[in-house]
């Protein structure tokens, strides 16, 4: 019986090792720690190429073309594990099979249909070693025979040649990755991405760490290392901060300067949204600071488009078109006469409570909450135009011209100005 301790160790390493995959339940994790001390039974055996022995049973029989082996180790964790990481199978039996085999070996000849029973033999009692040997000595006999060429993996191919699937995707340029056959840019570009994503946990265990120094004794070492941050990266473990912290708002502040500072298309995109989306007011204007030395194409675009009530509620159509003044770009002016009035749609809730009628506000169309609807209520959807203040000083600022809220005005001025291209913008 193999050492009891041992091989505990090795349910341990096979649990660590990156390519493999596994399910434990907590009463598997529970029960590892006391089977594994008990005596062993299991029949298989996986020679790991990292060193180690794994004990158990294979859930399906593995055969030759097989790129993963489904076991389950003798403590009753089941594994999904690649053929890369295995060195060697050793389908032991149990003591009277290898009785019962020398014996049968022994009165069989050693011909091709010797070996053939042999080999069938050997599968169905889970002597896997024995079986494979036996189709090879078939093979040695008779190189034609398409039994052991099929039970070895082999796939006879248009030209009349028996092939491997290995040697198939061999021959299709593809290499290994983790179990599965690729081409070699894939593995390149899969390796890179795991590197990368190694690369970004790494980042953002830093990240929570400075984070978490800050306001304390070690803040001035934190804030050393947060804005010397340059590496996109470091993104998203940013964002997770940010929203983790939304009781610190002046941390959150340091975590958009770092945004601002990476520049990226993702970081840019995050700062987009806190300029309009965060209720609070320093944020969106940090936010905003942060997007003009990054004044890339897209960024206008996107404050134009949250200048429509179907995107935005009507506090944040007036902070897109605060952030559109700030940028001072020409190119918003259309956008902006167009929403100097919008119209946004609620939901009135009336019923009966106590023989009276009562009114409450719904859920509005643009995804403000309101009042839960009760018994006997009935639900009616108006429409309320309001104007917005921000929009005009935009206007204002952009134009040195102000004609209030006149849209018929402004359209008619930039009619004007631009040739007849204030044709375009329509009232709502």
């Amino acid at each position: 019986m193999p050492n009891a301790k041992a091989h505990a160790q090795n349910i341990i390493q096979a649990m660590h090792s990156p390519v493999w995959k596994r399910s434990l339940t907590a009463a598997a994790v529970w029960s590892m720690g006391f089977l594994a001390l008990s005596e062993l039974s299991a029949a298989d055996v996986l020679i790991l190429k990292g060193g180690g022995r794994l004990q158990g049973q294979f859930l399906v029989t593995p055969a030759d073309n097989d790129l993963v082996y489904r076991f389950r180790s003798s403590d009753g964790i089941e594994l999904t594990i690649s053929k890369s990481e295995v060195e060697e199978i050793e389908q032991m039996g149990s003591p009277e099979s290898f009785e019962d085999y020398e014996a049968k070996k022994s009165a069989t000849p050693d011909t091709v249909e010797g070996n053939l029973e042999l080999a069938r033999w050997c599968a169905e009692n889970k002597m896997q070693n024995q079986r494979k040997a036996h189709y090879e000595r078939v093979l040695e006999l008779d190189p034609e025979n398409a039994a052991a060429r099929r039970a070895l993996g082999f796939k006879k191919m248009i030209d009349g040649e028996w092939r491997t699937s290995d040697e198939e995707m061999e021959d299709q340029g593809k290499v290994q990755y983790k179990g599965r056959w690729v081409s070699i840019q894939d593995k390149e570009l899969l390796e890179k991405q795991a590197e990368e994503r190694i690369q970004t946990r790494k980042l953002t265990g830093n990240i929570k760490k400075w984070v978490r120094m800050l306001g304390t004794a070690k803040e001035e070492t934190a804030l050393a290392e947060l804005e010397n941050l340059r590496d996109p990266k470091a993104v998203a473990g940013l964002l997770d901060a940010y929203q983790s912290e939304k009781k610190r708002p002046g941390v959150q502040k340091v975590l958009i300067k770092c945004l601002g500072r990476i520049g990226t298309e993702t970081s840019i995109t995050a700062l987009l949204q806190i300029a309009v989306d965060s209720p609070v007011e320093e944020l969106r204007l940090t936010a905003l600071d942060n997007l003009k030395p990054n004044a890339v194409p897209g960024v206008t675009e996107y404050f134009i488009s949250r200048l429509s009530p179907k995107q935005s509620t009507h506090p944040q159509i007036n902070y897109a078109g605060y952030a559109l003044g700030e940028l001072n770009d020409p190119s918003a002016v259309p956008a902006l006469i167009q929403a100097l009035e919008t119209t946004h749609k609620f939901q009135i809730v009336t019923g009966s409570q106590n023989g009276q009628t009562s009114a409450g506000m719904g859920r509005s169309s643009n995804g403000g909450s309101g009042t839960g609807f009760s018994m006997g209520s009935s639900v009616k959807v108006i429409s309320q135009k309001k104007t917005n203040p921000e929009v005009l000083d935009a206007l204002k600022k952009i134009t040195k011209v102000n004609f209030m809220y006149d849209q018929a005005r402004w359209i008619d001025w930039y009619q004007s100005q631009s040739g007849g291209a204030g044709a375009l913008i329509r009232k709502e």
